[in-house]
């Protein structure tokens, strides 16, 4: 289709690495995102601590460089051999998740690595053949230059911020320009830049780190974290996107607040609460980063509001914790989002001590949830930009009304309360549990009377209590948020059916649909509007893919969803900054068919979302560890040959999977890792898109290999019971295509009739 990108040209993995997990080499190779001469492209790299790399490929400064809290405390570098400077624009360059190659026409190597948890960058200079090695790092403003012994010094500008030391593993004279020249003719040199917040500090880092390997530990370190779990399927492509997903989302982590997942960069470099829990099981549950989890977790617990007298939002954790701002506590989904991900890092690791510390934040949360804002019917009521849709016109009235009553607001809303009831039911407290489950139950049973018409979902009830019908994704959440159903799978099948042939496009889901009054086609389009007008009245957001596949996977619609995730690969892989993704993309392609990112140019529950869908509904690994159960509810693409995955859970446990396709049999060979006996149930779905269960028992040391098709099921040779767990719907939903997007004329939309049509309407309060 003319509105997809090309995929660059890359290195593919092999086919046999659907076998086996490859080498750090062979991994990383597979991962080069390979940039012709004469091609700018943005990269970025984090530090995991408080710090990014942002550059751009054939340009020695191009880009923020390396930024360190709101400091850019270095530019970027350039090389010389023998006195002859080396030409990025003419060379072929490759992306890494550390940093990136330059491969010069003459046979020199040059490569960069921002060094996770160091506060440094290593910089290698290679050559072919012996000479004299120069390496310039760059500074705008560099403070005062001294030399220390083998260490170059640079002292904070003005006085104050980060000391920089410079140091090399071979013997180097510096001049006034910072240019790092060995002293005798060699075919390698590797140049540390660290910083710290005194010159010792920074010095003693720079030294320990140029006396080691710097580039090679960093890539033994990441390989370790990317393939703690392990996905490689028989698509290459998808392959690389995958890894290329997982590396992003990690370098989201960082320590700057306590451990948190930052949104998005660069303006969103604070810990948002929803922003964090709906990007934390891509990013550390299916990767098995559990302790990472867990820290993230309880960081946010120390800021719950717990002021004395209680206010409005007592009970809430943050809705942003950032440096330059006092914490707020302004969102209504974001500590139902952090109970759910603690249930799920809980179900994750088996970790039962970590629900008393849960349980002590759900007391504070429903006190205040219940006394302010649960209403007559059980639902969660809340201000109308209080959700994750929460622009707001020179923050007063929101651009998208979605209060008092969203229809994702209440999935979370009941979601919590089970949560709730299972850690006072662990904490003893049962007279907790009965209370919060029967305003789960009656929440639960006012939602479908109030939202559900018998044929379209509301996305919200108004203030007036009518039912606001906008055509919107929130409702498919309906589908990925509840640990069990909320409402009736007939009419989750029918929000999916609704949602997915008004919304979805091959390139992602839109905010609103093309044809709604209040649709913008592009997000910034200022001879029209305000940026936040269009934010979220039909611009594509990344991370709503990730419930969209959730949804189409659960019903059987697989292969749509497919044909999502490549096309999404192509974009981590080759549309705006390589190897991530944006926060937003214009709703309509250009005239020229091109897409359009926009907003943060790398966003992080984008990426991880990618990175779920392919373990949680492809593989559809989510385990039970609660009832020692290892649930599988896959939903393997057609295009799918094969796969090895190795799933990790537990304390250190793991799961390995082989999985081949032979005809209309799946066989699935599993190895489990441990020391104790699982029990590993399947959802399967059977031709006919209705899936069956089943059951057996596998233990350490004893593979077994489950044989799955035509109705019928064994475990390694022998009959197994299937039994029915969920119909068909596929008469419901029907034939699901992708949605063909309008052509951009401004003479056919609404709110591009003239200028600030939308910011109008709201302002003389006609909003509907």
């Amino acid at each position: 289709m003319k509105y997809l990108i090309t995929l660059a040209a890359a290195i593919a993995m092999p086919l046999a690495a659907v076998a086996a997990k490859p080498g750090v080499d062979a991994f990383f190779d597979a991962m080069a995102i390979s940039v012709p001469p004469g091609q700018q492209s943005q990269f970025v790299v984090g530090d995991n601590l408080a710090g990014y790399f942002e550059g751009y490929t054939q340009s020695h400064d191009r880009g923020a460089g390396y930024t360190i809290k709101n400091a850019s405390v270095f530019d970027g570098y350039a090389t010389f051999v023998n006195g002859v400077a080396n030409d990025r624009t003419r060379s072929s360059e490759q992306v890494l998740p550390y940093g990136h190659h330059v491969r010069h026409a003459g046979g020199a190597l040059e490569e960069m690595a921002l060094l996770s948890k160091q506060h440094a960058l290593a910089i290698r200079l290679s050559n072919p053949d012996d000479a004299i090695l120069t390496v310039q790092t760059l500074f705008k403003a560099p403070g005062a230059i001294a030399r220390d012994g083998d260490v170059v010094l640079i002292a904070p500008a003005g006085g104050s911020g980060q000391f920089t030391a410079i140091a090399a593993d071979r013997p180097f004279v510096v001049d006034d320009a910072l240019k790092l020249r060995s002293t005798h003719a060699v075919r390698g040199i590797t140049v540390v830049v660290a910083f710290g917040d005194s010159a010792a500090q920074a010095s003693e880092r720079a030294q320990a780190l140029a006396k080691a390997d710097p580039i090679g530990a960093e890539r033994k370190a990441l390989y370790d974290a990317l393939t703690k779990s392990y996905l490689a399927t028989s698509d290459t492509d998808y392959n690389k996107a995958l890894n290329w997903a997982k590396a992003a989302s990690r370098m989201f982590v960082v320590e700057e607040f306590g451990t948190g997942i930052w949104a998005g960069l660069p303006w969103f470099r604070d810990n948002w609460g929803r922003d964090t829990f709906i990007a934390l099981p891509g990013t550390l549950l299916v990767s098995g980063q559990f302790d990472e989890a867990r820290a993230v977790l309880s960081n946010f617990a120390r800021y719950q509001n717990l002021r004395e007298p209680r206010d409005k939002e007592y009970g809430r954790i943050p809705n942003r914790v950032s440096a330059s701002d006092k914490t707020i506590y302004n969102t209504v989904d974001g500590t139902p989002w952090m109970l759910r991900e603690a249930f799920e890092y809980i179900q994750y690791t088996g970790d039962k001590a970590f629900a008393r510390q849960m349980y002590q934040l759900a007391l504070p949360y429903f006190d205040g949830a219940i006394a302010n804002y649960a209403d007559k019917d059980g639902l969660l009521a809340h201000d109308s930009a209080d959700t994750w849709m929460d622009a707001r016109i020179d923050n007063q009235d929101p651009w998208s009304a979605r209060g008092p009553r969203a229809v994702e607001i209440q999935a979370l809303w009941h979601t919590a309360l089970k949560t709730g009831a299972y850690l006072a039911t662990q904490a003893g407290d049962h007279a907790k549990a009965r209370q919060w489950n029967a305003l789960a139950g009656k929440a639960q049973r006012s939602f479908l009377r109030l939202y559900w018409d018998g044929k379209v979902m509301a996305d919200r009830l108004r203030d007036d209590a009518s039912r606001d019908t906008k055509v919107r994704p929130n409702q498919l959440m309906l589908v990925s948020i509840p640990f069990a159903d909320f409402v009736p799978p007939k009419v989750q099948a029918r929000v999916t059916r609704n949602a997915v042939s008004e919304l979805l496009y091959p390139y992602g889901i839109a905010s609103l649909s093309q044809n709604d009054p209040y649709f913008h086609p592009r997000h910034e389009n200022p001879d029209f509007h305000h940026k936040d007008a269009a934010y979220h009245q039909g611009t594509v957001w990344g991370w709503n893919a990730g419930f969209t596949v959730t949804a189409l996977n659960k019903f059987g619609y697989q292969d749509l969803a497919w044909k999502l995730s490549q096309n999404l690969g192509r974009q981590i892989l080759g549309l705006g900054t390589l190897g991530n993704m944006s926060e937003l993309l214009d709703a309509l392609p250009g005239d020229d068919g091109k897409l359009k990112a926009s907003g943060t140019y790398a966003q992080s529950w984008s990426v991880a979302e990618y990175a779920r869908n392919g373990f949680q509904d492809y593989v559809g690994f989510r385990p039970r560890l609660l009832d020692n159960t290892l649930a599988f509810t896959p939903a393997i693409p057609a295009a799918w040959s094969g796969f090895h995955a190795a799933l990790p859970f537990g304390a250190g446990d793991s799961i390995e999977v082989d999985f081949q396709r032979v005809g209309k049999r799946q066989q699935w060979r599993l190895r489990l890792h441990g020391a104790t006996k699982r029990k590993v149930a399947f959802s399967i779905l059977n031709d006919d898109k209705s899936r069956s269960r089943l059951a057996f028992e596998l233990a350490p040391g004893k593979p077994a290999t489950l044989v799955t098709g035509g109705g019928k099921a064994t475990v390694n040779g022998k009959p197994l019971a299937l039994r029915a767990q969920q119909a068909s719907y596929a008469g419901d939903i029907g034939e699901l295509v992708f949605q063909t997007p309008k052509r951009y004329r401004a003479g056919d939309f609404p709110m591009l009739e003239s200028k600030d049509v939308l910011k109008g309407i709201v302002e003389r309060k006609e909003y509907r």
